[in-house]
């Protein structure tokens, strides 16, 4: 194991210098440029024109509308200016802090400017390296829930679990989802026993957008992140379109309908409704191995939320989520006497939150905010003779007050927050419950230097009910090299708890003797806390050539463990479970170029090398299914008619596959996959942003793992196992689908 004491002694060293630099005051104009709303309340003006006359000295407005100048000798005449405002003069005879109001015009006039949205946007002003896809991203391919949204975006990988199941996993930084943490509108949301499944919980046309940031996130989301974060954003009652249907068809027999309403009250109250539904009813076995290639069954799904805003500072929202899902599958017939091989879930959830914050209305910088959830999961499944049930009751609060110090120069938010989970999960005959409580609180601070530098550093402390007290320290900085070109690094600890089971539900669907080596005095699975310290680099450069705008961003990311939950496969007849003891780590390198072309037309290319190790017993090797090198390129064209067109090839290269050695000679597999090309596209037209017609194809090379499964004709023999997939299993797939929805 190695030592982390010099890299912890490091951050928390920076995290105390950066910290004690609030003490240092400048020589600065600070002040705040507000407007006074219809209902007499001050609300901010963010990037406002703030300068000294006759000078180039001069800033914009932050956020919350604060600015801060350096002090002028030529001119005490400050000029306020916004699109759309009468501009204001002021003369300044006191550096305090001024608060200047600046009024409607009612005259307007000038030029329109003319910005073609991007399907997903780059904060260069971030502190974090964040990617914004919204629908215009989404929208290019069939996206039916939150696990198939990444099929545009190099930074996420998507992968089958196993060949019967039909389930889909990320892979983030090259590691599994389960290290990637996933919130919905800043609260837990796939997490426990949902780790898996989870994502398909979540519907794609239920979705405004979604956050993605890589590398450590913030401490005022939790210690869970690893890899990093992906934050849903839902639809908003006050702001998406009163009412929106998607239907969807394709060649596997899968059928969806989403419907979506919304609806205004008044100025103060609005509602949603969110309605999905799936049904795959055929039996499909397109590779011929005897098994169905996806699941059958049905999964339901609804959320109400509301919203409230007081225009008095305080505003709210509250939600419900049902949602009840059944699925079967296995093998189509039997030739022989013994029963067919069948495993199949039925899953039963229910979900509360709420959301609440008061912004104080003469200081716009200061709020305070409460987040509250509370989750109910229950699961019943078996795989041929084997059988899982489980259930898992959660709960979450989180408080936030933020503030500045002084100056927008100098902001924090502080917070206290519990994470409530109890499981109690049945493998068979043995059972294994496990009630965690975890009470924490944190600090962050931000520094910034103009739009030229930022810091924000982070720090929380949680107490666990039986893992004990831990830090977590998180560090990001932010450099404008020079206009247009932004240099990004970042390092912190996360920690994590395994759901062994859940996190692995498709190693049932083998043959393979289940070993987990814990120790009995810890409740669950024996097995320590996952710890893991990731580090990253990024470099992001715009450019423009014939006037066409595009990015290019290279990212380097060093995730390593310092302890792990390793599931060893390497014994083809078991599947061990144990701590690390060695080494494990994970380096990602990607380069992405964004341009477009001609108008219209983008192009978005990108290279990722991976290098995945991890000790399994005493020898150190790659992690199996993933590929060290990958390729990527997306084109998409718009019409002026209402025609898209969208194209992805992928190149993956060869992956590891875990020996087979040790069966006899008929039912080994290489040990390396092939290297593989996948294609999809899709053809939408589109009439007066209302209605939308999209036709599409996935795989369209066909491109299919042969004998994915082994020993498939003797699923209760010694042998079977599915779960060594390393590519597509149904081959290629065509899609249609449509959207309506009403005028805005």
């Amino acid at each position: 194991m190695r030592s982390f004491t010099s890299i912890k002694t490091g951050l928390f060293l920076l995290i105390g210098l950066l910290a004690g630099s609030v003490v240092f005051g400048q020589s600065k104009l600070v002040g705040v440029v507000i407007e006074e709303n219809d209902q007499g309340m001050f609300e901010p003006i963010p990037f406002a024109n703030v300068y000294w006359m006759g000078t180039q000295v001069g800033t914009s407005t932050d956020t919350v509308g604060g600015f801060e100048l350096p002090v002028s000798e030529n001119s005490k005449t400050l000029i306020i200016s916004y699109v759309g405002y009468k501009s204001d003069t002021v003369e300044v005879t006191e550096f305090d802090k001024l608060t200047i109001v600046l009024k409607q015009s009612t005259e307007l006039g000038g030029v329109d400017i003319v910005y073609r949205q991007r399907g997903t946007e780059i904060s260069y002003m971030n502190t974090l390296k964040v990617e914004t896809m919204g629908e215009k991203e989404l929208f290019k391919a069939a996206c039916c829930n939150l696990s198939e949204s990444f099929e545009t975006n190099p930074s996420i990988d998507v992968a089958f679990t196993d060949a019967v199941t039909g389930t889909k996993q990320i892979q983030m930084l090259g590691l599994d989802g389960k290290y990637s943490q996933i919130t919905r509108e800043q609260m837990p949301a796939v997490r426990g026993l949902s780790s898996v499944h989870g994502m398909t919980y979540i519907p794609g046309s239920w979705i405004e957008s979604i956050q993605l940031n890589k590398g450590a996130g913030s401490v005022v989301n939790g210690f869970e992140s690893v890899t990093g974060q992906i934050n849903v954003e839902l639809k908003k009652p006050e702001e998406s379109e009163q009412w929106f249907v998607n239907g969807y068809a394709n060649q596997g027999g899968r059928t969806e309908l989403n419907v979506n309403a919304a609806h205004r009250l008044n100025d103060k109250v609005s509602t949603g409704v969110l309605l999905h539904g799936n049904l795959r009813p055929f039996e499909i076995d397109g590779n011929n191995d005897g098994f169905m290639d996806f699941p059958n069954g049905y999964q339901l799904n609804a959320i109400n939320r509301w919203r409230f805003q007081s225009h008095k500072g305080w505003e709210g929202q509250a939600g419900a989520n049902v949602l009840t899902e059944d699925r079967q599958g296995g093998q189509l017939s039997s030739e022989t006497a013994v029963p067919k091989y069948q495993l199949g879930w039925n899953t039963n959830r229910a979900e509360l939150w709420g959301k609440t914050g008061y912004v104080f209305p003469k200081a716009k910088y200061k709020s305070i905010g409460f987040q509250g959830s509370a989750i109910y999961h229950d699961q019943s499944s078996f795989f041929g003779s084997r059988t899982y049930n489980a259930e898992q009751r959660s709960g979450y609060f989180n408080s936030i007050y933020q503030s500045i110090i002084g100056t927008s120069t100098h902001k924090y938010r502080v917070g206290m927050s519990i994470q409530y989970d109890l499981y109690n999960e049945r493998l068979d005959s043995l059972q294994y419950d496990r009630e965690e409580i975890v009470p924490g609180a944190f600090l962050e601070y931000t520094f910034s230097y103009f739009d030229k530098f930022a810091v924000v550093a982070g720090i929380r402390g949680d107490y666990h009910n039986y893992y004990g007290f831990f830090f977590t320290p998180r560090l990001h900085a932010r450099y404008e090299v020079r206009e247009g070109t932004v240099l990004r690094a970042s390092g912190g600890r996360g920690q994590r708890t395994a759901n062994v089971i859940s996190e692995n539900a498709g190693l049932l669907a083998t043959s393979r003797t289940w070993n987990i080596k814990g120790d009995p005095s810890i409740q669950g699975f024996g097995l320590e806390p996952e710890v893991a310290w990731n580090f990253g680099l990024n470099l992001t450069q715009d450019f423009r050539i014939d006037y066409r705008p595009g990015a290019i961003s290279v990212d380097l990311y060093h995730t390593l463990f310092e302890n792990q939950t390793v599931v060893d496969m390497e014994d083809p007849r078991q599947v061990q479970f144990y701590n690390l003891d060695g080494e494990s780590y994970a380096t990602s390198v990607q380069a992405q170029v964004d341009y477009e072309l001609y108008r219209r037309f983008d192009l978005r290319m990108a290279y990722r090398w991976y290098e995945v190790r991890t000790t399994y017993g005493t020898s150190l090797k790659d992690k199996p299914f993933v590929a060290k090198h990958r390729a990527f390129v997306n084109l998409g064209y718009e019409t002026l008619n209402g025609w898209k067109f969208d194209y992805t090839v992928q190149w993956q290269g060869p992956k590891r596959v875990p020996s087979t050695d040790a069966n006899p000679t008929s039912f080994q597999r290489a040990t390396r996959s092939p290297d593989i090309f996948l294609m999809n596209a899709q053809i939408t037209k589109s009439w007066k942003e209302r209605y939308d017609v999209y036709l599409g194809m996935e795989n369209i090379t066909n491109v299919k793992q042969n004998n994915p499964i082994l020993a498939s004709e003797q699923p209760f023999g010694p042998y079977f196992d599915s779960s060594l997939v390393w590519g597509p299993i149904f081959g290629r797939m065509t899609y249609v689908g449509f959207r309506l929805k009403s005028k805005a």
